[in-house]
């Protein structure tokens, strides 16, 4: 309709009309323009939005296993600590001994860090999502990310090495009789917050006398390389924990308490 309105004042010489013509339409063309983009930055910030949603989800979640990482090494810690202590002082004794055989359990696994950082990184390195972020929420994030994944990395190397120079203790220590009945009765000690290890299928035995076995270089040092774990990530795991929470709380989410992030405007 508009192109044949056109043609008509053109015929009759209404250069006025023409013109005012050209204006509508580069004003309609300029408008719908504008409306598309404006439609494709709203869904492209909703993108966003979601993105940042799934990140506070790994933050929390990242919060909550540092913090069990802690509550492990707090509960397991002593009991290594104590059987060094009876080792190193080569002491006798039925106190002696249980001491030594109930860090087993603990030692058995290796204190690790099990932290996640896809949708973090996924925010920092989309482009499309750099209009939305104000130079404070990148540097955060930014941050957030370079300490998370160093300390996975770090904590993987640590558990590397501690593996690769283990020594073998089998000629002291061998697999006792059935500790559970059977796997069913291991998943039901695990939902009840047992701190799970090898030591629930069968409980390791001494196979020396204690004051034989306090000379053993191999068993001390097997200790002793799960004390400097647990020490390094219990360390670790509190800073990171001070910061996830200061940037929670800097990006409208504050943590009230463990497990709950309260929800408000980013």
């Amino acid at each position: 309709m508009l192109l044949r309105r056109i043609t008509e004042h053109v015929k009759a010489q209404n250069w006025t009309a023409v013109a005012l013509d050209f204006v509508i339409v580069v004003v309609g063309v300029f408008i719908g323009v504008q409306i598309g983009n404006w439609n494709a930055s709203r869904q492209q910030h909703q993108i966003y939005e979601e993105a940042f949603d799934r990140t506070i989800v790994e933050l929390q979640t990242n919060l909550e296993s540092l913090e069990s990482t802690r509550e492990t090494v707090e509960t397991s810690l002593p009991l290594v600590q104590q059987a060094i202590e009876d080792l190193r002082a080569c002491r006798a004794g039925d106190e002696a001994h249980a001491n030594v055989q109930a860090a087993f359990a603990p030692t058995g696994v290796l204190v690790s860090f099990a932290l996640d950082t896809k949708a973090l990184d996924q925010l920092i390195n989309n482009d499309n999502f750099l209009p939305f972020q104000t130079p404070d929420t990148r540097k955060r994030l930014m941050a957030l990310s370079t300490r998370l994944n160093t300390l996975q990395q770090k904590s993987m190397s640590m558990n590397e090495r501690t593996a690769m120079t283990a020594k073998d203790v089998s000629h002291i220590v061998q697999p006792g009789p059935l500790v559970m009945e059977g796997p069913d009765q291991i998943v039901d000690a695990l939902r009840q917050g047992v701190i799970g290890s090898p030591e629930m299928v069968r409980k390791s035995t001494l196979m020396a006398p204690l004051a034989q076995v306090c000379e053993d270089e191999a068993l001390r040092n097997r200790f002793y390389a799960w004390e400097a774990e647990a020490y390094y990530h219990s360390v670790m795991a509190a800073l990171a924990i001070e910061r996830i929470r200061e940037n929670l709380e800097a990006f409208g989410r504050p943590v009230k308490a463990t497990g709950d992030v309260t929800e408000e405007t980013k």
